[in-house]
């Protein structure tokens, strides 16, 4: 990802583009994809603060993935800035080649999720996860290494 990020607030959202009508993809233009993407149903895929998805993953219906959050600005009373987006905090996210991502699962910016990873259904994914392992949970949790 070499582009900078853009402005918080001229980032679109395009619906059903590339995958299915069902699901939002926001900052397209700073998503790099490998080969054979599957995004399923209901998924919410944030670019914002820069992604990149390796080869052979599948996102299962309801995964979001999100690049930026804005609990500081909520937490610690920011003042918004329209202009800047000082209150919204980003961090890429990487994902690895040959990765499932189970059922309504979320992933934070941030994160690292390595090769051949199962993410089970309805996770949080809030930290790195190693190649060749399975997690679940919330928080999610390494419970085999394959």
């Amino acid at each position: 990802m070499n582009k900078s990020l853009p402005e918080w607030n001229k980032l679109t959202n395009e619906v059903g583009a590339e995958f299915n009508e069902f699901n939002i993809i926001r900052g397209k233009e700073f998503i790099s994809y490998g080969k054979d993407i599957w995004i399923g149903y209901f998924c919410f895929i944030d670019g914002s603060g820069g992604l990149e998805v390796g080869d052979n993953v599948t996102f299962s219906s309801g995964v979001h993935v999100y690049t930026h959050d804005s609990s500081n600005y909520r937490l610690y009373n920011k003042e918004k800035d329209p202009k800047t987006g000082s209150h919204v905090d980003r961090a890429p996210v990487k994902i690895g080649n040959n990765v499932q991502i189970g059922a309504n699962s979320v992933v934070l910016k941030g994160v690292t999720i390595g090769d051949n990873v199962i993410i089970g259904a309805l996770s949080l994914v809030k930290d790195d996860i190693p190649s060749n392992s399975i997690a679940v949970g919330s928080p999610c949790k390494v419970i085999k290494e394959v």
